[in-house]
């Protein structure tokens, strides 16, 4: 007897963040119902997408080798007699042979795709400020001009990654031909005032969680910043150039941009500008039409991926001033020395509670020997780079 694979691979920017926190965050629970997670955490998940894209890993990376690690992934799932979830958002983006090949790898389970999508009018802000996330410095109305005016042979490289991210329909072309149009499930992102439940109870529809009852206060989603944050990020990127991605990822990325700036940020949220419109409510209908003839199953409303009958409006990044962007770098800059103090200050408070307690502690260390390792241990907390 063999079990079932959801293998969610996408889209970016469509609730993929938080649907994986709660998967993980909750995989005892849903093991509990006979659904299995496997690998330890989403980085597992992320190196077996790298490995089915063949993307080119940076030799000095310390996350772990790529080649690999989809099969490790899919041996677990194949060999599963129950439900597995495989999830990473990038693997919408393979191409053809590249979708064959993990299709056959999960065999003989039975695979179902799952595919998260929403609006454009959304879509195009968020996707472009997650490529200053990852080092691009290109201006919103340039990358625009990339993604939306420029023809695919001559698009850049983040603009030609947006579209085989993004070509909805392509997309569930290519795996509906392996799998399947009754096997492909496209969930729609319901709009922000649903609350994040909403595209929760969706997604569990598909893989047959629908009964499992979880907790999602904690659950983390992928918080956008305001349009003077990433204005100031995307200088930022001009000023650093092109750090190796798993190093921007950590630092950039995941400390700065994840953290310092999306707890500081609160400016207006990026819109679309008046004269891309159109082109969004035309795309949206033609989306939306080519949908319908595909036979995939569709859960939520396609109608969530329509342009909005009025768009909202705020400043461009190129309304940014320089003082504005000052501003914020010296609440980064100033927020960063206060916490480093704070961290010092408790360092130093541990150190004396580990002199204090030293003298009684050695004297259960048989050696010299380690009474002196034990020392250098003592000493070493509190130290800026213990």
């Amino acid at each position: 007897m063999t079990g079932k694979v959801f293998l969610h691979i996408g889209e970016p920017k469509c609730g993929t963040t938080f649907l994986q926190d709660v998967l993980f965050r909750h995989r005892d629970a849903l093991a509990a119902h006979h659904i299995t997670i496997p690998g330890v955490d989403i980085s597992d998940h992320y190196r077996a997408a790298q490995d089915v894209l063949e993307a080119t890993q940076d030799p000095d990376d310390p996350g772990g080798l790529w080649a690999g690690s989809w099969e490790a992934l899919a041996k677990v799932a194949r060999t599963n007699k129950d439900t597995s979830i495989i999830t990473h958002e990038l693997i919408c983006g393979a191409n053809d042979a590249q979708a064959a090949r993990a299709i056959a790898s999960l065999q003989p389970a039975e695979v179902h795709v799952v595919l998260t999508a929403r609006d454009l009018a959304g879509l195009l802000p968020a996707e472009w400020q997650e490529t200053v996330k990852h080092r691009n410095s290109r201006t919103w109305e340039q990358w625009l001009v990339d993604v939306i005016d420029t023809p695919p042979r001559r698009r850049r490289l983040r603009a030609r990654w947006f579209w085989s991210a993004h070509s909805t329909v392509a997309i569930l072309q290519r795996w509906a031909a392996l799998v399947g149009p009754e096997r492909v499930h496209l969930v729609t992102v319901p709009p922000s005032s649903a609350g994040p439940d909403v595209l929760w109870h969706r997604f569990a529809q598909v893989i047959g969680a629908g009964d499992v009852e979880l907790a999602l206060d904690e659950v983390r989603s992928n918080q956008s910043l305001g349009v003077v944050e990433v204005e100031m990020l995307r200088r930022l990127n001009e000023r650093v150039g092109e750090l190796p991605l798993w190093f921007y990822a950590r630092n950039v990325k995941g400390n700065l941009a994840h953290g310092l700036l999306a707890e500081l940020s609160r400016g207006e949220k990026l819109q679309i500008p008046v004269d891309r419109q159109e082109w969004v409510r035309t795309r949206s209908r033609q989306r939306i039409r080519r949908i319908k003839s595909l036979g995939v199953d569709v859960v939520g409303d396609l109608g969530e991926l329509a342009a909005p009958k009025e768009f909202r409006t705020s400043r461009q990044p190129s309304d940014v001033t320089d003082d504005e962007v000052l501003t914020v770098a010296l609440d980064v800059l100033g927020t960063t020395i206060e916490r480093r103090y704070e961290r010092a200050v408790e360092r130093s408070r541990m150190r004396l509670v580990a002199r204090h307690a030293a003298p009684r502690f050695l004297r259960y260390v048989p050696t010299k020997a380690g009474r002196d390792v034990a020392w250098r241990m003592v000493h070493k907390i509190g130290r800026p780079d213990a």
